[in-house]
């Protein structure tokens, strides 16, 4: 029994539950904006460029003026950086005037190339909109004023299709389609105004809001300029209300028409087209300073390894005395190692040049520890020698002056350097 009571009251709390959250909530459909996908989602014209295709127009998107359209062809031109290059402006008057339609934006027809010969100018706004427009300049001002005042004015997104309005046709200029004049055109608007100049032909097309020419057209040479608000052409705007319809009436759409787009101007990387252009003037520039560096380089040594300063072989010493013996005799030897042994006593000994033979001999011996007498015979140039005692005397010689070349270091000559007579013969 007590399980029936629990299980009653159970249906009991739940059907009371079900009852309030039926009052308590309200049930709407929401649109849910899909993410683009596609060329639509780097492409901001896609919906009305496919729209124009199906009208039966060749639709040809490119990125940049650098060429113009065929005659009497159409050109959407929506690009701020068009005028990047001076001849531009003219070239794009002459494809006008020989029978070209542009379309353009609002914000652009106050630019540099435009304006001398774009027969255009900007309407006074009303003096409600005037007012408006100067306390919003007061807040954010920008360095043109041309600029400032094209800027469009966007709806209020929460809002829904707080942005549209009537806009038609007046009845002086002819109907862009049969079934009426008026449009109910969904876009945010801008306060830039235009009207044909002074002196110049009246307006081809237009079409009039409450706002005042929300988009016209004049004539210039054989071709057409027309203005309108940008935003009909966007992907979130092109479906919306009449925006559709009222692009074509702007493009003056023709099936087998051509119409360009242009909205921006994409350049390739600068490197990778400066070496397309001129590889060969790169290639040659690289070369000349790499060689340029590798001359001016530090170099870390010699290309091979220097010889060395050793001492001889003994075979080189052997064949080199053979050679000077058998040229210059015994005799040639003996005074060229006692010059030897002079040049290293007179390096080595303070006075040595000033003292005689006998002193000479005497200090050679004590700083050699050679014997005085030995070295005196072996020093003595007068005296004839056979073939041992000639070997015996210049070995005296050699060992003396080693020993002397080994003592080190070098005393300094004395500043006098005479000799006496006895000096003179010994060398």
């Amino acid at each position: 029994m007590n399980a029936w009571v629990v299980r009653i009251l159970v249906v009991l709390v739940l059907a009371l539950a079900g009852f309030w959250l039926v009052g308590a909530t309200e049930w709407a459909d929401t649109e849910v904006s899909t993410p683009a996908s596609g060329e639509a989602k780097t492409n901001r014209f896609y919906g009305a460029q496919v729209l124009l295709r199906e009208l039966g127009m060749k639709v040809v998107k490119r990125d940049g003026l650098d060429a113009m359209p065929p005659a009497h062809a159409r050109l959407v031109l929506g690009s701020s950086h068009w005028d990047m290059f001076p001849e531009r402006g003219k070239r794009l008057r002459q494809w006008v005037e020989q029978g070209g339609h542009l379309v353009m934006p609002g914000y652009l027809v106050g630019g540099d190339q435009l304006e001398d010969w774009l027969p255009l100018v900007r309407e006074k706004p009303p003096a409600s909109e005037e007012k408006k427009n100067d306390a919003k300049d007061d807040e954010a001002s920008e360095p043109k004023k041309r600029r400032r005042s094209s800027v469009p004015r966007l709806p209020d997104p929460s809002a829904r299709d707080a942005d549209c309005r009537i806009v038609t046709e007046p009845a002086a200029v002819p109907a862009s389609f049969a079934g009426g004049r008026s449009y109910r055109l969904c876009t945010w608007w801008s306060p830039s105004r235009y009207r044909p100049a002074d002196g110049q032909p009246a307006a081809l097309w237009t079409a009039t809001g409450s706002r005042g020419t929300e988009a016209i057209r004049v004539g210039v040479g054989r071709g057409t300029v027309t203005v309108l608000p940008w935003g009909v052409w966007h992907n979130d705007g092109i479906l919306r209300g009449d925006n559709a319809l009222f692009a074509a009436a702007a493009v003056q759409a023709r099936g087998g028409a051509e119409i360009w787009f242009v909205d921006e101007e994409a350049r390739e990387p600068f490197v990778l087209w400066l070496w397309q252009k001129g590889w060969v003037a790169l290639v040659l520039g690289v070369l000349a300073l790499a060689a340029a560096l590798w001359r001016a380089a530090v170099r870390f040594g010699p290309l091979a390894p220097s010889a060395g300063t050793h001492r001889r072989s003994m075979a080189e010493q052997v064949r080199g005395t053979a050679g000077f013996l058998h040229a210059h005799g015994a005799s040639a030897l003996h005074v060229a190692q006692l010059r030897a042994l002079d040049e290293s006593a007179r390096r080595q000994l303070r006075g040595y040049a000033l003292r005689d033979a006998a002193a000479r001999a005497a200090a050679i011996a004590q700083a050699t520890g050679l014997e005085p007498a030995m070295l005196l015979r072996a020093m003595d140039q007068a005296r004839s020698r056979h073939a041992g005692a000639m070997a015996i005397d210049l070995e005296v010689l050699e060992t003396a002056r080693r020993r002397l070349d080994a003592n080190g270091p070098f005393t300094s000559r004395p500043a006098s350097s005479s000799s006496s007579p006895s000096s003179s013969s010994s060398s």
